[in-house]
């Protein structure tokens, strides 16, 4: 029997989250499937290899999908997980998927050392590129031979495979006596895509929104809950956007007596009937928010401060507990130049999360300003890449990592609410 092995490398990231690598399991489902023994290598868990005598695939992940939309740009770990594969396994074809491999996937394969980078939404590009590994498809180093692999099909499809993965072990956001701690936490995507177009935004499942079936979204809830899981996290990019999916779902969600978290848009929360959702068992809800002046940084977010505030009073007053993410670094940020964005933070009703801007290859915003960080060309190294970054923050008209630093020290700093429990 053909042996596969996921492999997910470690990720600085995560701090005060470990994500279940969704699209893992949606791959080694459908391998399966097709008759292999498929095998999952969670660095983030665990430095020791899977205790198997021999692997004929490994598909190495730079990515998860909680982290496709804003992937790291250091490939390092994912360079030690190569080796360590090379060390344990040498026989295997090695197969790197993620946005990494899409992206860029020519320094992709040549940075990493693998044999072949399979471009795609990552749990199809895993599938796709191991299937054609295995049917000897034209050896060539990126898969396929044209594009992108088109994306999963749900209809028939099995359920995640998450008898592979202890479940309890993934962590996030989660709620006790009204409070907030770090605790075992699922993820579910039932829509992928986002339709809207903030520049420096990565969105690895298209602009195009694409639910899969309800029923399947509530079966994939009730496998989690079967392995001890009773929290989950949505990893819908815009909560409640589509018209019929949200409706639908939160209506079958109320006598489950499951808690969940998700993430929307201020405008979006204005305009729907959240009081359906927390019936459903949401207990917070992320929002996009960035900074208050974020309408005034040109980046396609034409959110005012106004709208952001009312939909966190909104969420608030139905006893959804707000969260919001805020990025430092956007272009001409006022409420940066200012610190504003410090008292800002501090004022908020509930608690936020914190990350500092990235210009990433396969957004607007890298493809308008990278070549001028970079010496006039675009980058060609994910080295490259990288330097942009830093002579973008190096260049900024305030010291971001300062910033950084007080608001870290908030109470409210989602890292700060989960250590604290």
């Amino acid at each position: 029997m053909t042996t596969v092995c996921f492999v997910v490398a470690d990720d600085e990231f995560e701090r005060d989250f470990l994500q279940l690598p969704l699209d893992v399991a949606n791959a080694a489902a459908v391998l399966r499937q097709d008759g292999a023994d498929v095998v999952v290598w969670d660095r983030r868990l665990s430095a020791g290899a899977p205790t198997v005598d021999t692997v004929d695939v490994a598909v190495v992940v730079t990515a998860i999908a909680d982290r496709a939309q804003c992937y790291p740009l250091d490939l390092g770990p994912v360079r030690t997980a190569v080796r360590e594969i090379r060390r344990t396994w040498p026989g295997a074809t090695v197969v790197a998927v993620g946005p990494h491999a899409t992206q860029l996937p020519t320094a992709t394969r040549r940075e990493l050392g693998v044999d072949v980078v399979a471009r795609g939404e990552t749990d199809a590009a895993a599938v796709h590129g191991v299937r054609d590994v295995l049917g000897g498809r034209p050896a060539l180093g990126e898969l396929p031979l044209a594009g992108t692999y088109p994306p999963p099909d749900f209809d028939g499809a099995p359920l995640p495979a998450y008898d592979l993965l202890d479940l309890t072990a993934y962590t996030a956001e989660t709620f006790s006596g009204g409070r907030v701690r770090r605790g075992p936490c699922g993820m579910v995507l039932g829509v992928r895509g986002c339709t809207y177009g903030c520049t420096f935004c990565h969105l690895p499942f298209g602009t195009r929104m694409r639910p899969q079936p309800v029923d399947r979204t509530l079966a994939e809830i009730d496998a989690m809950r079967e392995r001890g899981i009773d929290s989950l996290f949505f990893l819908d990019y815009v909560f409640g956007l589509h018209p019929t999916f949200y409706k639908d779902l939160c209506a079958r969600l109320a006598d489950r007596g499951i808690g969940w978290t998700g993430q929307s848009r201020a405008e979006v929360v204005l305009r729907q009937d959240v009081e359906q959702w927390a019936a459903a068992g949401c207990h917070g809800m992320w929002l996009g928010a960035e900074s208050p002046a974020v309408a005034e940084t040109g980046v396609g977010k034409r959110v005012p401060a106004e709208k952001i505030d009312a939909a966190i009073r909104k969420l608030s007053a139905t006893g959804i507990t707000p969260f919001a993410f805020i990025l430092l670094g956007l272009p001409g940020d006022p409420a940066c130049l200012s610190g504003e964005v410090v008292d800002w933070a501090a004022s908020l009703p509930g608690y936020f999360g914190l990350n500092q801007l990235f210009l990433r290859p396969g957004t607007p915003l890298y493809d308008e300003l990278a070549a001028d960080y970079n010496g006039g060309v675009p980058p060609a190294t994910w080295a490259e890449v990288e330097a942009v970054t830093r002579r973008y923050r190096e260049r900024y008209p305030v010291s971001l990592d300062d910033l950084w630093g007080r608001l870290v020290r908030l109470p409210n700093y989602i890292g700060n609410a989960m250590a604290a429990v």
